[in-house]
């Protein structure tokens, strides 16, 4: 498999591709020809056309919300099988739906009925409660909780150990991104 971006987020994505894969490498711009964690880096991100033939599965390992959905559309076009990595210590209700391309770390928890969307990134200890939905291209991060029945509209962050809660969807929500965030949302 490949994981694009060498990373942080891509180093410990390494760590769950390793659960399911025996032959793994990076595409990054930094680090072509090194090893990292015991897996080499072959080739800059630009690169991804270049290895489809070798590789199908691919998963976009870029922790910005913004550049990860760029990524993963021209993933999407070269043909690429875009893989949802699931950490095996990750709990996970039979009754979730999780979309292609979305990392879930381990001690994460996805709970009944929740919906998350494509190319998410669930961090390490994060809950999703309930019933809630996660939009395309979200970022929950280590011990952040979205309480039940709450939305995410897509490319939001949440931030270590914050809480998201439920919110009608009008104009009122980019207001309180505002206070919680402290800047527009740059997603739009």
């Amino acid at each position: 498999m490949l994981i694009v971006g060498a990373g942080g987020h891509g180093r410990c994505c390494l760590d769950i591709a390793r659960e399911y894969y025996d032959h793994i490498a990076f595409l990054d711009d930094n680090h072509i020809n090194n090893m990292i964690n015991d897996c080499k880096v072959i080739g800059q991100i630009d690169d991804m056309q270049l290895y489809y033939s070798e590789y199908k599965d691919i998963v976009i390992a870029i922790g910005n919300n913004k550049l990860r959905k760029q990524l993963f559309n021209k993933a999407v076009e070269l043909g690429y099988n875009l893989i949802s990595l699931i950490s095996n210590k990750s709990i996970i209700s039979n009754y979730a739906n999780i979309d292609k391309g979305t990392v879930v770390f381990p001690n994460a928890v996805i709970e009944a009925n929740v919906t998350v969307g494509k190319g998410c990134i669930i961090s390490t200890g994060a809950v999703i409660d309930h019933d809630a939905v996660v939009g395309d291209y979200c970022h929950v991060n280590a011990l952040a909780v979205v309480s039940s029945m709450a939305k995410m509209a897509e490319g939001i962050k949440i931030d270590y150990g914050q809480v998201y809660r439920k919110k009608d969807m009008d104009e009122t929500w980019k207001e309180e991104y505002v206070k919680q965030f402290g800047e527009e949302p740059s997603f739009f």
